[in-house]
């Protein structure tokens, strides 16, 4: 059931149960987790992902229940290189009340090693950070605006099938350019306004076992429109929908049911992505090195950069979108 919410509600009821479900092309959902009756087992996690054809930026924050974590990867897409680091912070005797202000979107993690801070700005998200022997051997600098653009978002939520007090939240912005500048070693990036796209992404959720995640994204640009793509498979009660859908020069279009195809533990072979009568054919194919997959493994956390190809007639039957030697990503995590 893909139910289109157009009214602003509350995540949770009074009763402390999600019994809301649906998506929506604008921020509706307000999360008023005070009255969830799950509240101190939240889990969020949030991820900055900026790329042009030079360079990709992926920043993740998993804000767990006692314990945060920054994850980081830089993928050199011109010379073939990547590089990526984490850190951990453990609360031992009180909850972890999030790092994120959600009322500002503002974020701060600091330790001995780096200084990450997320601000919210009258412009957009400024991202700035300092990372001290990032992989063991280089530094990495980052100085990034997050300018908004005119663009639909997907924001989906769902309870769990037998119990509603756990619940999934999904937000999917592809709704950003950027400038700025990246640094790592001795290679400088510069990120300009125009030829660079930035998306958001926020899970939120309560749930009562672990969940392998996957999800297929693009954001990038077909000649001089903006494109954007999310296929994943979604925790929680897919009879609510799912996160599939694609954005074309900032209106979402929501997909239904995707049939994807891999091979188990293989990273260097290609992913189809299929649905209906062609509606949707892609194969995404990884970047290889020497036979080896161009992709960053972060504790629990693996993302994997490489080329898109096929169509999407969902659009249009007669004229379908062509994919071709598109960059996309995908991301493999246990949460």
């Amino acid at each position: 059931m893909q139910k289109l919410i157009t009214e602003k509600c509350n995540i949770f009821e009074s009763n402390g149960e999600v019994m809301q479900a649906g998506y929506a092309c604008s921020p509706v959902f307000k999360n008023n987790a005070d009255k969830s009756s799950t509240y101190g087992k939240h889990s969020e996690y949030k991820s900055y992902f900026v790329s042009n054809d030079e360079v990709a930026l992926y920043i993740l924050i998993e804000n767990l229940p006692k314990t945060a974590n920054v994850k980081i990867a830089v993928a050199d897409l011109k010379r073939g290189g990547i590089i990526s680091d984490f850190c951990t912070k453990h609360y031992f005797f009180v909850k972890n009340s999030y790092c994120f202000d959600n009322i500002k979107n503002d974020y701060i993690f600091e330790d001995e090693k780096i200084q990450l801070r997320i601000m919210s700005t009258s412009d957009g998200i400024y991202i700035k950070c300092d990372f001290i022997d990032f992989n063991g051997s280089k530094n990495l600098y980052v100085n990034l605006n997050l300018s908004p653009i005119n663009s639909d978002g997907l924001y989906q939520l769902a309870p769990f099938e037998r119990n509603r007090r756990y619940f999934y939240y999904k937000q999917f912005e592809p709704k950003y350019s950027a400038n700025g500048v990246i640094h790592v070693g001795g290679i400088e990036y510069k990120i300009e306004d125009g030829s660079t796209n930035a998306y958001v992404d926020t899970m939120r959720f309560s749930k009562p076992r672990p969940h392998n995640y996957q999800r297929l994204s693009a954001c990038t640009k077909i000649g001089d429109i903006n494109f954007a793509l999310c296929l994943a498979s979604r925790v929680g009660d897919n009879r609510y929908g799912n996160e599939n859908c694609f954005f074309i020069d900032g209106k979402l279009e929501k997909l239904s049911q995707i049939n994807v195809k891999g091979t188990s533990g293989r990273l260097d072979r290609p992913w189809y992505f299929s649905a209906g009568i062609s509606a949707v054919d892609i194969t995404f194919k990884p970047f290889t090195i020497k036979k080896e997959p161009f992709c960053a493994v972060m504790e629990k956390t693996t993302i994997i950069f490489g080329r898109l190809y096929g169509e999407l007639k969902r659009v249009d039957y007669e004229m379908p979108l062509v994919l071709d030697n598109l960059l996309a990503h995908m991301i493999f995590a246990e949460i």
